[in-house]
């Protein structure tokens, strides 16, 4: 793989939703998603414009294992079950446009969850990435759903022991799924995450609140990309409360000021209903609404 200059980990624990987020900060449905434990391997990914994909998968001593030129969520699986490879390396094209691939100038390192208490090589990976780019943001994806846990609290210390400087950025993803009827707001949890934070160490972490696969889908529509009725079905429901309440979660982000004031003056165009219902204009500002533009410019500013 080509030498690139800037790096980007990528941690979590399981169901966070790690795979749905690498998937759409690169505007392409390349990791398989799921409940389980989906990564296993280090995976380096990167997005260049007009280059070929590719992938190459590694033993534990460099050689190459296997390559591929057509790589697919099936392959990696494949690949992410085999004892024969400790690591593999995906290129992929992009088209230049600006929701395709928000991060073409970074290499993202996908990390298995340092917590897999059925397998201690995870751990033992883990802590290897950290120490290979010790001067790497890490992108830290917490569920908000399951908020709390010890083993996002295994994880994070991991880091701190490790690398105590390493800059670490706190996406708070799944803000779709709470409940606001019961109290459940964007802006309280990421009140409670910033408080559980600062007593394993992370005193005024930044905090995105962030719907990884609503912006996924939105941004497959934007490439001309097929939906599926349930995805469709999301999308529109998310829709609705984003155009009644365009700055709802920009407003709930632990960020700079600055950064909510930047989203916010693209949102306010949604909140005079002047943008037309699935227009490209439309969903170019959703996706800023599901944070992960701002996630893109913070961990810009971090590197």
């Amino acid at each position: 793989m080509k030498n690139r200059t800037k790096f980007l980990l990528v941690a979590a624990s399981m169901s966070a939703g790690k795979s749905s987020l690498i998937n759409a900060l690169l505007g392409n449905e390349l990791l398989p998603a799921g409940n389980e434990a989906t990564t296993t391997k280090i995976a380096r990914i990167s997005a260049g414009f007009k280059t070929k994909p590719i992938a190459k998968a590694y033993s534990d001593s460099g050689s190459i294992v296997e390559s591929s030129k057509a790589i697919c969520g099936e392959q990696i699986k494949v690949w992410n079950s085999s004892d024969e490879i400790s690591a593999f390396d995906v290129v992929i094209p992009y088209s230049g446009s600006e929701q395709h691939s928000m991060l073409s100038e970074y290499t993202l390192i996908d990390t298995p969850g340092a917590n897999n208490s059925r397998d201690s090589r995870h751990k033992k990976q883990f802590i290897k990435a950290i120490k290979d780019y010790p001067e790497s943001p890490i992108l830290y994806v917490l569920n908000a759903t399951q908020l709390g846990t010890t083993d996002d609290a295994e994880i994070i210390r991991t880091i701190r022991e490790n690398n105590p400087k390493q800059p670490v950025i706190f996406a708070l993803n799944k803000v779709d799924a709470l409940d606001e009827e019961k109290g459940e707001t964007a802006k309280h949890y990421v009140f409670l995450a910033r408080k559980y934070l600062e007593d394993i160490g992370y005193k005024n972490a930044k905090i995105i609140p962030l719907m990884a696969q609503l912006a996924l889908i939105a941004k497959k529509l934007l490439n001309q990309g097929e939906l599926m009725r349930t995805e469709r079905n999301i999308l529109v429901a998310e829709l609705a409360r984003f155009r009644e309440k365009p700055f709802h979660f920009n407003n709930a982000a632990a960020v700079p000021q600055v950064m909510k004031k930047k989203v916010r003056r693209k949102l306010v165009k949604i909140k005079k209903g002047k943008t037309k219902a699935m227009s490209e204009k439309e969903l170019n500002m959703f996706v800023d609404y599901t944070g992960l533009t701002m996630l893109n410019a913070l961990i810009i500013r971090e590197a």
